[in-house]
């Protein structure tokens, strides 16, 4: 059985925008039931059930899909293109952010490029059939950016399916965004998600055999801003939860906040590491900031330039996932573990 089959606190709007860089403690919903739809016809009745365990229902299978920047991403590689995206899609200077993925965003009406920016006029223009958003909690409302007043004006307009993104394995999110693509008529066998499977599959085979080739290796993972470093609790994030299922020792973070520790830069030393993968992404300072921080620039790791790039932000199909992974495979390869007893 291949890993993406059967492997087995911060959230992103909160962190670094909501008071103090903390969010509310967030638990995951479980897995929902998969997914139920008409075989490869668009014509007929279309339902799918998801992660809320909430059934959406459609009288055909839907065309018009309106979703969140890393949900339309995961599905847009099966070939399931939404017609609107909202979330963060471009960066300040018009690049595309991570999350976005292989997204075109030429061919796609952007609902909002912000967490607080979001056009009800430009979603209903869309005459959208289907909204697709990550779960970030216990609760059916607990929705990526579609929070309170605006996911209920949204969910007038038309259903929303959530899948969860957090406290789940990487191969568990990827096979459920897989089951809504395949529903919505994607294509889960086409000669590209096959061979992103393949190398999905050897690069955590790989990775794997590194981690094991590196007995002792210690890894924190840390985000950042001028006030606090954060100190990432592994099981809350998908990808990291996997390097931990692939025997990867990655330090965890305490306290009673989910996702993230926050630790002033005082605290900066409280977890040795011989490794220290770093926020890669615009929100978080870098390197160049960081190196400026004198308690930073302290540490062993920082001192040996034993640091990697790392982002919280999801790649939750094959396609997008395998070169993460192989990038991994080649930093734990080059890594010593010798900086810290």
């Amino acid at each position: 059985m291949s890993v993406f089959q059967g492997a087995a606190g911060l959230s992103r709007r909160g962190f670094l925008v909501g008071a103090g860089g903390v969010a509310a403690a967030l638990a995951l919903a479980a897995c929902g039931n998969g997914a139920q739809s008409t075989p490869a016809a668009s014509g007929g009745p279309w339902t799918f059930t998801d992660d809320r365990n909430q059934k959406v229902s459609r009288d055909q299978r839907p065309s018009r899909v309106v979703a969140y920047a890393s949900s339309a991403a995961a599905l847009w590689d099966y070939g399931v293109h939404p017609v609107g995206v909202f979330g963060p899609q471009k960066t300040a200077d018009g690049k595309k952010e991570v999350q976005v993925g292989n997204v075109d965003l030429n061919s796609e009406t952007s609902i909002g490029n912000a967490w607080d920016d979001f056009s009800m006029e430009k979603f209903v223009a869309l005459k959208p059939d289907l909204v697709v958003t990550g779960l970030t909690g216990t609760k059916p409302t607990d929705l990526w950016v579609l929070k309170d007043d605006l996911g209920t004006k949204v969910q007038a307009i038309a259903p929303i399916a959530a899948l969860s993104e957090y406290k789940v394995t990487w191969p568990k999110v990827m096979q459920r965004y897989e089951d809504l693509a395949v529903a919505l008529g994607g294509d889960a066998k086409s000669a590209t998600i096959t061979k992103a499977k393949a190398d999905f599959q050897q690069a955590s085979d790989d990775l794997k055999a590194a981690i094991k080739a590196k007995p002792g290796l210690k890894v924190l993972v840390v985000s950042s801003d001028k006030d606090n470093m954060y100190v990432c609790k592994p099981e809350f994030f998908a990808d990291l939860s996997y390097y931990r299922d692939l025997g990867m020792d990655l330090v965890a973070g305490g306290g009673p906040d989910d996702y993230f520790e926050t630790l002033s830069w005082e605290q900066a030393g409280k977890y040795p590491a011989d490794l220290i993968l770093v926020d890669s992404r615009t929100f978080a300072l870098s390197r160049q900031q960081l190196a400026a921080i004198p308690t930073w620039a302290q540490l062993p790791a920082v001192k040996a330039n034993q640091l990697a790039d790392w982002s919280t932000e999801p790649r939750f199909n094959p396609v997008l996932a395998a070169p993460v992974i192989q990038k991994m495979v080649e930093v734990v390869r080059n890594a010593r573990t010798d900086i810290v007893a």
